[in-house]
């Protein structure tokens, strides 16, 4: 996991080759404006997921991880905690392949996400998104950047 400012991103694009296209999508002057929905970047499989939601009590909220994506996460207006945990920490629930999507058990720390700052999840950190921020409810607009392993 990288949990950091957006104005360092660019600190990390050598991690993996399709970091400059999320960059591309990131650096958007239109991301604020932007509908709910999926937007492809690139040629390699990278999408974003755009989506606005009200934050939940922790206790509604559940970890995930994924195999086939790295998660990019950004907030655009609102703000959230974030559980983090190490997946082999974790009880497992069966993979959902066509989904890409695995529900862990276990303990988590928390961040708190908030416009200005994004965290990138790789395929052993189980993250549990949308928890409310302050034990305050909260409208969030988010981008998750999809990038293929």
């Amino acid at each position: 996991m990288i949990f950091d400012s957006m104005e360092n991103f660019n600190n990390y694009l050598c991690i993996h080759q399709d970091f400059t296209d999320a960059a591309g999508f990131i650096g958007r002057q239109d991301l604020a404006e932007l509908p709910s929905g999926k937007y492809d970047i690139g040629k390699s499989g990278v999408f974003a997921l755009v989506s606005e939601y009200e934050t939940k009590e922790i206790s509604q909220c559940f970890i995930e991880c994924h195999r086939k994506y790295i998660d990019i996460q950004m907030i655009l207006t609102g703000r959230e905690k974030i559980g983090v945990c190490n997946k082999k920490d974790c009880a497992e629930e069966a993979y959902i392949e066509d989904r890409d999507f695995q529900k862990l058990h276990g303990e988590v720390g928390f961040i708190n996400l908030t416009p200005g700052m994004f965290v990138i999840f790789f395929p052993h950190d189980g993250h549990m998104p949308q928890a409310q921020y302050a034990n305050k409810l909260e409208t969030v607009k988010k981008i998750v950047i999809k990038v293929p392993v």
